[in-house]
């Protein structure tokens, strides 16, 4: 069977350095197809890292050679054939891949904050930033928050400050290394621009090879 049969989405990273979100089906006549936006930048004579979100063997991180490019119709995307070079690294995670951090930051709840234009209100508390992917993150604070709440922070970790609004999914009563309590917080952002979950992508990409390589 084909490498990543079942196999629908990847990122690629490009000879520019930005992530290039990709889909991927198997050709007509066998193999892999990766389809990605029309400005993706690729040089044919230099295999690409491409990072598969695969539903049975989790995230894939892979080198691979790109070939025989084919514009559709609308001229839109453009799908090529990929054969996988090498495995450099793999999670069996089935999500977006995460990244561990330990930062802290000030976030406001603030249900319309993070969205252009700005001010944006005062930190209303603070909050240890824990990990990070492109959809979501984990929070351990004090606060006493509840599901369905939406924070607003600035993530300053990928090349500038990226407005963040994540929603609160669920809640779990911890205790800090003091063994006082505290609460994590099980988040996904909300109201991302295109531009900022580009950049929020790339550098987790590129933490997470350096990570599982």
């Amino acid at each position: 069977m084909t490498p990543f049969y079942y196999c629908k989405k990847a990122e690629i990273h490009d000879r520019s350095g930005e992530t290039v979100p990709a889909q991927v089906s198997i050709a007509p006549t066998g193999g892999l197809l990766v389809t990605v936006p029309r400005g993706f930048q690729y040089d044919p004579d230099s295999p690409v890292e491409i990072a598969f979100y695969d539903p049975i063997q989790g995230i894939a991180l892979c080198r691979a050679a790109l070939s025989a490019p084919l514009i559709s119709d609308d001229h839109r995307s453009c799908s090529y054939r990929c054969r996988v070079l090498e495995h450099l690294a793999q999670d069996q995670r089935r999500e977006d891949v995460k990244i561990p951090l330990s930062s802290e930051i000030g976030i406001t709840l603030e249900e319309t904050a993070g969205k252009d234009p700005l001010p944006v209100p005062p930190p209303e508390g603070t909050a240890s930033l824990r990990n990070i992917s492109a959809g979501g993150a984990y929070l351990l604070s004090k606060m006493d928050l509840q599901v369905g709440d939406r924070l607003f922070f600035y993530f300053h970790g990928a090349g500038g400050s990226i407005p963040l609004t994540a929603e609160i999914l669920r809640i779990d009563a911890l205790t800090d290394r003091h063994n006082r309590p505290i609460n994590g917080y099980g988040c996904r952002f909300v109201d991302l621009a295109s531009s900022y979950e580009a950049r929020l992508r790339g550098y987790v990409f590129q933490k997470a090879r350096q990570l599982y390589s």
